[in-house]
């Protein structure tokens, strides 16, 4: 939640990512009293509701548009991305996200409908205004079936993620649904909110068996004989090599509720064995360049942070938002308190990439990162109250270009 001051004026600052959505549009006072002050875009759909999850669960708020029949467009701002769900007479009929996961792309490839190199080339070579599915289909790498399918699954999946949210915003707008990017599903939105209250209660009970993403699983040697072919096919994964459940989520193509299944399955089976997480320090170069560039953003952090609403919110957001490849650097990264990344986080992300090829990502991606901080601290100080900062920034980030060579 930004916090924002009101001045002797009546003036407020938005965060910038908030005043870069808005594009200098006219605002009305949508409702207002004591404790509240609720704003909307002139001349756009209106918000008839607005909520703070946490004080009001996920499936009260799609029970209340199900029991009313209520027809328009949920947008959702969390801490991870936004998403906005679409209400025909009480019933989801589409949804869209901004979580890298929850991409129609990402989906395709979890129900093996299209393969990681293929989508992989796809996106290296999009143009900026293209639709991932259209090209997809027009390359002829996906059937149109198979897409509808697929979008299916990625609405599907948009909704029972939205029920581990404990914290953002929603608001409602009504109104008839005229737009022509959208498919429109058949769906029974009771049902999906029955299933994604199921799936908290079983992942509850998955993670208090496998512990954590972290932690190291083993084949325990035992025979295979009575294994599914999705049991097989993970067992394969470790049947040499130990691997987090994390590595193992990823490398099996599941989905994170059935691949945290299938390995509780296993572990019920006495197939694998179970290890605590083992904390690997980072070293070498990799190690100096998080030095680096953690010394920047902090001294970001610092200077900036309380001087702009949002700062740490605008650097989560853009992190999301990077195109590929730099989405793999920056997949489920957020700032810490001081403003710094968590390295061993990061280098997760890059794992299997050799390490020449990790250190091009990471600096690439970090200098973006960097950059668009940089960009918030001009506005945030101005120009020359900004200028030494800077100058300090560029004399450190040219260490890990000399790192680099």
């Amino acid at each position: 939640m930004y916090r924002v001051a009101l001045d002797d004026s009546g003036c407020v600052s938005l965060p910038r990512r908030v005043i870069a959505a808005l594009d200098g549009s006219d605002l009305v006072i949508a409702s207002s009293s004591p404790q509240h002050v609720l704003l909307a875009v002139e001349g756009q759909r209106q918000p008839c509701l607005s909520a703070s999850l946490g004080a009001v669960g996920i499936a009260d708020v799609l029970s209340f548009f199900n029991m009313f029949r209520q027809t328009g467009i949920l947008y959702l701002d969390l801490p991870d991305g936004e998403r906005q769900v679409f209400f025909q007479d009480g019933e989801i009929i589409f949804a869209t996200s901004q979580r890298y996961e929850e991409d129609i792309g990402e989906v395709l490839c979890e129900i093996g409908k299209l393969e990681r190199k293929a989508l992989n080339d796809v996106r290296s070579s999009l143009e900026p205004d293209a639709i991932l599915s259209q090209v997809l289909v027009r390359k002829n790498l996906v059937a149109a079936r198979d897409l509808w399918l697929a979008t299916r699954s990625q609405v599907e999946k948009i909704v029972y993620n939205l029920f581990v949210c404990q914290e953002g915003s929603c608001y409602f707008a009504s109104g008839d649904l005229q737009r022509d990017d959208i498919v429109r599903l058949s769906m029974s939105t009771q049902n999906l909110i029955m299933e994604g209250l199921r799936r908290i209660d079983e992942k509850a009970l998955y993670m208090r068996r496998l512990r954590s993403l972290d932690a190291v699983l083993s084949y325990s040697g035992r025979s295979p004989a009575d294994l599914v072919e999705e049991e097989k096919k993970v067992v394969s994964l470790i049947y040499s090599t130990p691997a987090t459940v994390g590595q193992l989520l990823v490398r099996s193509g599941l989905s994170e509720f059935d691949g945290l299944r299938v390995l509780y399955q296993l572990a019920e089976k006495r197939m694998v064995d179970i290890a605590g997480a083992k904390e690997e320090p980072l070293d070498g170069p990799i190690s100096e360049l998080f030095e680096i560039f953690n010394a920047v953003l902090r001294l970001l952090y610092d200077c900036v942070g309380d001087k702009a609403p949002g700062f740490v919110a605008d650097a989560n957001q853009f992190m999301r938002e990077v195109p590929h490849p730099l989405n793999y650097v920056f997949r489920g990264v957020c700032l810490q308190p001081d403003g710094t990344l968590n390295g061993r986080q990061v280098v997760k992300n890059l794992l299997g990439l050799e390490e020449i090829d990790q250190m091009k990502l990471l600096v690439e991606g970090l200098n973006e990162l960097v950059y668009m901080e940089c960009m918030g601290a001009r506005l945030a100080l101005g120009a020359q109250g900004s200028a030494d900062l800077i100058r300090r920034v560029q004399e450190i980030t040219a260490r890990a270009k000399r790192l680099l060579g």
